[in-house]
């Protein structure tokens, strides 16, 4: 890849700054980004209200849930899994109102996930700020039999679905929240680039 060059396709991430506008503050958190809401708590305490919804995936040896409860906010959800945070998350969203500003940290799928449970009650990707932590593994659509795959750490993998070889592209939909993945070589199925891991 040349110096200077960039797929427009491809999420910026940013880091976790409270919004003063807001009228109230969701912050949707995974396993390590725990760190990123302490350092917004120590940089300053919002005077609008703050839920906390947590999934304990890739969490370590820090229990960042309880240092946020004890120190900054008790208004905190725990979950020991993506799914079930995601299902809160997504019973919370209709009793929100016009001011509600949305954060969220965690790995691309988990943000991704997010975001498309968001936009079903009309929050814009646009409006959410996003965090990238945890693990730099990617989701991947298969373009040939429309199957996507999630935590994804090397260049080139199998497919799940149709056993297609596919390279990962750097193109990003944010629609689907994966990088598209297409067959290495379509004339020699044996033949592709060496398999290694970038994305762990």
């Amino acid at each position: 890849m040349e110096n200077g060059y960039s797929i427009k396709s491809k999420p910026i991430y940013s880091l976790l700054l409270w919004d003063d506008k807001a009228l109230f503050h969701m912050i949707i958190v995974q396993g390590l980004g725990g760190m990123s809401v302490l350092k917004m708590f120590q940089i300053k305490f919002p005077k609008n209200p703050v839920i906390i919804f947590y999934s304990k995936k890739y969490m370590n040896e820090v229990d960042y849930p309880k240092l946020i409860n004890n120190t900054y906010c008790n208004n905190i959800l725990i979950n020991e899994n993506d799914d079930d945070l995601f299902f809160a998350v997504e019973n919370m969203l209709p009793e929100m109102f016009m001011g509600l500003r949305i954060y969220v940290v965690g790995s691309e799928n988990f943000i991704w996930t997010v975001s498309k449970i968001a936009d079903k009650y009309g929050y814009d990707d646009s409006n959410i700020i996003k965090e990238l932590t945890n693990t730099l593994a990617r989701s991947v659509y298969c373009t040939h039999c429309k199957l996507i795959m999630n935590d994804i750490n090397t260049n080139i993998i199998k497919c799940f679905g149709c056993n297609k070889v596919l390279i990962i592209r750097e193109h990003f939909s944010r629609r689907l929240g994966a990088y598209m993945g297409v067959m290495v070589n379509a004339e020699s199925a044996y033949d592709f680039p060496k398999v290694e891991e970038i994305f762990p």
